[in-house]
């Protein structure tokens, strides 16, 4: 087996292996290509070459709206890509992918499916993203919280407890608790 320049174990089948952030592409005879890193994409002429498209207010507003719609964000810069660059090899596509995945994840959508499309001019699938669930509000609890807030006022409502019959609210009722098992 050659020596990859100490990139750790290479299998001799087609696939990608990572060992401290570098790839080692193989080919089906075991010979190793060595890939470029994100950062070293980002710094190549390509990089550069895209790099105002991912800076541009315009063009992720567009990557969203095409998200929304169900289809792949790269299709929305996959004319401006091919018209900056021409073409992209396999690394550099997956490299442009990773890039649109952080862009829109720091902006709180996540990845939702991948879509191959026919006709685009550089690539030929993509990934669709949505929003990230937003939270529920701190004044609106979950039902599973409700329950037995419900339960406590059902029981004072009914008189059941009669050292807690006039409490007013829940926050009442458990300080009255808590003195009575302290003073137990």
């Amino acid at each position: 087996m050659p020596d990859f320049g100490g990139a750790g174990k290479v299998s001799v089948f087609k696939g990608w292996n990572e060992h401290r952030c570098r790839h080692i592409y193989t080919d089906i005879f075991g010979m190793g290509l060595a890939a470029m890193t994100f950062k070293e994409f980002v710094a190549s002429a390509n990089g550069r070459k895209i790099a105002p498209l991912f800076s541009d207010p315009g063009v992720i507003t567009r990557m969203e709206a095409m998200s929304r719609a169900g289809l792949p964000a790269l299709k929305a810069i996959d004319c401006d890509i091919a018209l900056a660059v021409g073409s992209l090899d396999n690394v550099e596509k997956q490299h442009v992918g990773r890039w649109v995945r952080d862009i829109l994840g720091r902006r709180g959508l996540r990845t939702v499916r991948q879509i191959d499309w026919r006709g685009g001019k550089v690539f030929s699938s993509g990934t669709v993203y949505a929003p990230i669930a937003p939270a529920l509000p701190p004044s609106d609890p979950p039902r599973t919280a409700m329950r037995p807030i419900e339960q406590a006022r059902t029981v004072l409502a009914a008189g059941r407890n009669d050292a807690t019959r006039t409490i007013d609210t829940v926050d009442q009722f458990l300080a009255d608790r808590r003195a009575t098992w302290r003073s137990a």
